[in-house]
């Protein structure tokens, strides 16, 4: 595969410091984040740029000049709130833009209308319903916001004073929070990547160990049956690019998915270092026939380097 520029947005995220890493050998890689002090210390201060955020009229332009100043081939967007505007107006770029159909990140990034697609598709999911005093799903369940990421304001709730209390504690209106039914079982967040034409090239399920928000311990996992589930979620929903599946496998081997992220994960790097390089499988360029293969059983560990700037003198050690 000949060498590559290749941009990430969300730049400060939990991931970046490992894909530079994994993928800096074999291509030139640069990140970008609205807010420049949240560049990882490991990344060079000449790789990493900032851009507008989202919501500001200058963010397609920016991105965009960013992209053509650099002479990037893959743009691989990372922010929710970014998804939208970036397919919606990937014709005014250069260069690939690694995202699903804009229609396919509309419906998936409303937790409601996602979790009523796979179901209207023949997926088995959780009952997810707005939260209302009509609502069948009730106690012991889930809270969560319609639209968000990172778990905010996700909450298991076991009595009805403990629902009242997230609502309050939400400051969210009752149609903008669902009830959705309490999984029980291992949690996997699994990385898909497909071809231009849509073809499933990879597909990789990661066992959570720990989870704060973002997954802080986990381990690739060759589980046949998430990866079916997976693959029939795929087959009812075709897009090309690479997204994310949240499921739940119970312990008679069920498998139901409770959340798609439309846009890479923090855990692409584990997919990454387990030896699928998602990059080529949705230019297309890696090996022809079936999923790609990766390594079973490679742990995550996720821990902090804390930089001190500004120090005149050093103080100890």
């Amino acid at each position: 595969m000949s060498r590559l520029k290749l941009l990430f947005t969300g730049g400060g995220g939990a991931g970046s410091e490992a894909l530079a890493r994994l993928y800096s050998s074999q291509h030139d890689v640069h990140f970008a984040d609205a807010e420049p002090e949240a560049r990882p210390p490991s990344i060079d201060v000449s790789h990493f740029h900032q851009i507008p955020f989202a919501a500001d009229a200058t963010f397609i332009d920016g991105v965009r000049t960013l992209c053509e100043a650099l002479r990037i081939d893959v743009l691989v967007p990372g922010v929710d709130e970014e998804l939208l505007p970036l397919a919606r107006g990937r014709d005014a770029f250069a260069c690939d833009v690694l995202l699903p159909p804009a229609s396919f990140i509309e419906t998936h990034l409303d937790k409601l209308t996602s979790a009523q697609a796979l179901a209207g598709a023949g997926i088995p999911v959780p009952a997810t319903e707005v939260c209302a005093p009509t609502a069948r799903v009730a106690p012991p369940c889930i809270i969560k916001p319609r639209r968000g990421r990172g778990s905010r304001g996700v909450a298991v709730v076991r009595t009805g004073e403990e629902l009242a209390a997230q609502m309050v504690l939400s400051r969210l209106r009752p149609d903008e929070l669902l009830l959705q039914e309490l999984l029980v079982g291992q949690e996997y967040t699994v990385m898909m990547a497909a071809d231009r034409d849509a073809c499933l090239r990879a597909v990789v399920p990661v066992r959570v160990g720990l989870k704060r928000g973002i997954t802080l311990r986990a381990s690739t996992a060759n589980d046949a049956a998430v990866v079916s589930v997976c693959a029939a979620i795929h087959e009812a929903q075709p897009v090309a690019g690479v997204y994310n599946i949240q499921l739940m496998r119970a312990d008679d081997g069920s498998a139901k998915p409770f959340e798609i992220n439309p846009r890479i994960s923090t855990t692409a790097c584990l997919a990454l270092a387990a030896g699928v390089d998602f990059i080529a499988a949705c230019l297309g360029r890696g090996a022809a026939g079936g999923l790609a293969a990766y390594e079973d059983g490679v742990g995550l560990q996720r821990s902090w380097h804390n930089e001190f700037i500004g120090l005149t003198e050093k103080r100890y050690g």
